[in-house]
């Protein structure tokens, strides 16, 4: 059985975003208020809200 990977890295989205993106809207620059310092592309993240809920996972895509 194979374990699932929890990304450890994580962006943060404003309270605007978060329902957009829950329901699998895309995440745009102008939406992401905070991140995790060293993000590459492809890489797998968090998505929260500022109370830091996981939202969703996202590839990155830079």
């Amino acid at each position: 059985m194979s374990e699932k990977r929890i990304p450890k890295k994580k962006l943060v989205i404003s309270d605007a975003a978060v329902s957009f993106v829950a329901r699998g809207g895309r995440i745009f620059g102008g939406q992401v208020i905070d991140a995790d310092p060293g993000i590459v592309d492809g890489e797998e993240v968090l998505v929260v809200d500022k109370n830091n809920r996981i939202i969703t996972t996202a590839r990155a895509m830079l």
